[in-house]
């Protein structure tokens, strides 16, 4: 693995997945609580749609060994399923009856989103020609300047709507004047717009779309029952509590996408040996990594968000361990959802998604109407638990099924 690609990667994996982290300190500090809820309870949602921006992912595009699509055929169709998140999140303010206030930061937040999922589209295109470093200085780049200008516009002005006006500005700017000239460097294969082709494209990757937009709403299934049940300010309280855990859905980042092309090279080889040998080291490196972050939180974790947030989170310690907990399960879920994805196993992880995510739902509902945050984190924990015991079962089901045929 080149070296360059990865710390690239988890400089630009890293900033990125902490900015939400940063926004919501931002937002808490000066707007207050009530607004930090609806803030972080839309970023959460974005990041939810943002999955139909994408659609079937990076992953699936590096990974695609049968290259019957062209670079610009993937860019054809973000383009159209960026205009489908938007839509999607107009309709979701206006089913939701929410205020103004809320559904103008919602669709904003959303705004935001949709420039960083056609972003995606071109950060495939770079990663295949094996320079992941410069997605890594991309999304660094955008995560600081953005967070740089988010914080001296809701300074200023003290309005969350311009500060989030700005974000999505900034994102703009650095993706024509940035991402555009890395791409202007790449011979990619070009072909006009073909209708059949983006059609297929869909096709192809409809169960790979729907198990990442099921993954990320089994993971914020209790936001919503918070959003329907309890006060804005416990969003808030949960907003915060869950946040460490991204540092654990980091990790799987991490290691998993500067890997995704030795796994390619096993596959085109069907050395499914070698696939499962570097499965295991990845989980067995997440979990020797998750029980450090554990131990470490039950001393640090409480004190040192409570003190960031100004919020005391005491009566919330024994609910972020349980999500801490199942963190480390979330995050190597995600590097078996991931092979199983480059091996094109993805209805059975998309059926396993939907029962998962029913499971949550109906958990989440009952459970927070009972005992609040303590019952939101209990979902969280069972939800990870299902799926990482399914999908390393479906892992082993698949190579051995491989090995047989071959």
């Amino acid at each position: 693995m080149n070296k360059k690609n990865i710390l690239w990667n988890i400089i630009g994996a890293t900033t990125n997945a902490f900015n939400s982290l940063f926004f919501s300190i931002i937002v808490t500090r000066i707007n207050g609580v009530n607004d930090a809820g609806i803030f972080i309870y839309s970023f959460a949602t974005a990041c939810l749609l943002y999955v139909i921006g994408i659609y079937a992912g990076r992953t699936f595009q590096v990974t695609d060994i049968s290259k019957k699509y062209s670079d610009t055929d993937y860019l054809y169709n973000k383009v159209i399923t960026c205009i489908i998140m938007i839509t999607v999140s107009i309709g979701f303010v206006i089913l939701k009856q929410y205020d103004i206030y809320k559904s103008v930061i919602f669709v904003l937040v959303c705004l935001f989103k949709v420039i960083e999922a056609f972003s995606e589209g071109l950060y495939g295109i770079i990663q295949k020609n094996d320079q992941l470093y410069k997605v890594g200085k991309s999304m660094t780049l955008k995560s600081i300047v953005g967070l740089i200008v988010f914080f001296i516009v809701n300074l200023i002005t003290k309005n969350l709507i311009l500060a989030c006006i700005s974000l999505a500005i900034v994102n703009i700017v650095i993706a024509i004047l940035y991402d555009k000239k890395n791409i202007g460097k790449i011979e990619i294969t070009k072909t006009k717009y073909s209708w059949k082709a983006n059609k297929q494209l869909l096709i192809e990757g409809f169960f790979t779309f729907v198990l990442t937009f099921l993954s990320l709403y089994v993971i914020n299934a209790a936001r919503y029952a918070i959003d329907d049940l309890l006060e804005e300010s416990l969003q808030t309280v949960f907003g915060v509590i869950i946040m460490p855990a991204t540092f654990m859905g980091l990790l799987g980042q991490y290691i998993i996408q500067p890997a995704l092309s030795k796994i390619t090279s096993y596959l085109e080889k069907e050395d499914y040996k070698g696939i499962k040998k570097i499965t295991i080291f990845l989980l067995g490196f997440i979990l020797v990594i998750g029980i450090l972050i554990f131990i470490v939180a039950y001393f640090l974790e409480a004190p040192i968000l409570g003190y960031v947030y100004g919020i005391d989170l005491k009566p919330y310690f024994v609910s972020m361990m349980i999500i801490i907990a199942g963190s480390i399960l979330y995050s190597m879920s995600t590097i078996l959802s991931t092979v199983l994805i480059a091996m094109r196993s993805t209805k059975i992880q998309a059926l396993l998604y939907f029962i998962v995510s029913v499971i949550a739902t109906v958990l989440s509902y009952n459970l927070v109407k009972r005992i609040g945050i303590k019952g939101a984190s209990i979902t969280y924990f069972v939800t990870m638990l299902i799926l990482t015991i399914t999908f390393i079962l479906c892992v082993l089901f698949n190579i051995s099924k491989k090995n047989k045929s071959k």
